[in-house]
């Protein structure tokens, strides 16, 4: 039953992979209809999911991870279509992306980190999915965090961070510190000539 359970994990996150491309695709005009069959194949093995009993907590984990990425990534598809339809354009803020620079940081999923540019929107999904696996570590209930409040919380931070320092570029890492999970920002290393 385990390696069952593993390989539903595993079709569970390409089809999740899977969707985000479809959306991208649609939101970017290749496709005109949204994809509502592939995403009602992933909610339905989502809740398929839910309603099992899992045994190691790995694979709980993993799928209440996959479960949370879905509810956000859900949330910024329904913004992004309603905005669309009202005729507003909102800028690309999805998950798998690939435009998050990770900096040079040490491997624990306590303590990683991302870098933010201004000027070009940032990826924060993953840096969002090590904030929330942090505070689960912790045995924090996750359920009540969303996307779109950490974005902002980064945002408010890296304005200030920007004022004080001047720094154009910043480098934010998800910290464990006497049991409490804080999102640090600091500017990032100045590189050196090419």
């Amino acid at each position: 039953m385990p390696g069952t359970i593993e390989n539903e994990l595993a079709v569970l996150e390409r089809g999740l992979q899977r969707l985000h491309v479809e959306y991208e695709r649609f939101f970017t005009g290749d496709v005109k209809l949204p994809p509502t069959d592939t995403r009602r194949r992933v909610e339905d093995l989502l809740k398929r999911m839910a309603s099992m009993n899992i045994e190691r907590a790995a694979e709980r984990f993993r799928l209440q991870n996959i479960q949370s990425r879905f509810q956000s990534m859900t949330e910024l598809w329904e913004k992004r279509i309603v905005a669309r339809g009202e005729g507003r354009t909102v800028t690309g803020r999805f998950p798998f992306s690939g435009r998050t620079k990770a900096a040079a940081a040490p491997s624990s999923d306590a303590d990683t980190s991302t870098s933010v540019r201004r000027k070009e929107r940032a990826d924060l999904m993953p840096l969002f999915e090590r904030y929330c696996s942090a505070r689960r570590a912790l045995g924090e209930d996750i359920s009540r965090i969303r996307y779109e409040r950490f974005e902002e919380l980064l945002h408010r931070q890296a304005a200030e961070i920007r004022r004080a320092t001047g720094s154009k570029r910043l480098v934010f890492e998800i910290q464990t510190v006497d049991g409490k999970v804080r999102l640090v920002g600091r500017p990032a290393p100045v590189k050196g000539p090419r």
